[in-house]
């Protein structure tokens, strides 16, 4: 590699830009690059450990909703009335209610009619015996009522409890769920911002690169120009005289006899001597001094 030839500009190669670590903290989320064992990158998106109040609310909505599950699978699919003791007490006392109800109306009945029989004389009669047998169908009718009423009676009152641990679980896992999706949208915008700024800094550095490029490639080309200068001056001075004054050292020309040279006996004989007149092939003299 000569003056003729300088070195080829290079343009570096950009550097990578690296994915910064996009952080949440109103949603409590975290993203970034994470070398892996085998010496890999992963993109991994986290959750930020929370408050020691948040924590304490979401094991509260984890434990209603737990608890609601446990208590509508007691209720559904393993029901055991025994097993359920506000439901068994409540059923138990709507029962003796009511038979106590139906008892009391027909001892009150049956007064008032053992009263009206034995002052007309008929206690011992046949209507006597047909008054007591239809009031004790009306009460075994009453009771036998009762009894199949109770079926319907606790299905409602299991669909009413039923009701409450499912709202219950409804409002526990809701706020959980809400939680959930606000995270999980947060992680899909912390990476779309991530990549956002990946791509400026590529860009940038892309651009940086190119800049010291574009600047290598100008000071080679000044070089470049500067070298054909001192090419194009060396070759025009070692170049032979052929009209008007030769810019060539005089003595560096020696007599060559009729030819584009300085004639013989007029060349200044060397470096060491100057001045005087030289004749050249076309007749011109020059005067050295």
């Amino acid at each position: 590699m000569g003056l003729s030839s300088p070195k080829t500009p290079i343009t570096p190669i950009p550097e990578q830009a690296p994915f910064e670590t996009q952080i949440d903290n109103v949603a409590g989320t975290k993203v970034e690059r994470v070398k892996q064992p085998d010496g890999t990158y992963a993109t991994v998106r986290s959750a930020l450990p929370l408050s020691a109040e948040d924590q304490a609310l979401q094991d509260t909505y984890k434990s209603i909703a737990q608890n609601s599950l446990d208590y509508m699978t007691k209720l559904s699919t393993n029901y055991d009335r025994s097993q359920i003791p506000w439901l068994d007490q409540y059923l138990k006392d709507y029962e003796a209610t009511n038979l106590k109800a139906i008892n009391d109306n027909a001892l009150s009945t049956a007064n008032g009619e053992e009263k009206a029989l034995a002052r007309f004389g008929q206690a011992d009669s046949t209507a006597g015996a047909q008054a007591r047998s239809a009031r004790f169908g009306v009460v075994s009718g009453q009771k036998n009522q009762l009894a199949r009423d109770m079926s319907g009676i606790e299905q409602d009152a299991r669909n009413q409890a039923l009701g409450q641990q499912g709202s219950l679980y409804s409002l526990a896992t809701g706020a959980l769920n809400q939680q959930s999706a606000t995270q999980l949208g947060s992680l899909a915008n912390l990476v779309s911002s991530g990549l956002s700024q990946q791509g400026n800094t590529q860009n940038y550095n892309n651009s940086v690169a190119a800049t010291i490029g574009a600047n290598n490639a100008a000071k080679a080309a000044s070089q470049q120009a500067g070298f054909n200068n001192l090419v194009g001056l060396a070759s025009l001075a070692a170049a032979p005289f052929t009209g008007g004054a030769s810019l060539a050292v005089p003595g560096l020309f020696s007599a060559a006899g009729g030819g584009g040279g300085a004639s013989a006996g007029t060349s200044l004989g060397g470096l060491g001597s100057f001045g005087g007149w030289s004749t050249y092939g076309d007749g011109t003299r020059i005067k050295w001094s």
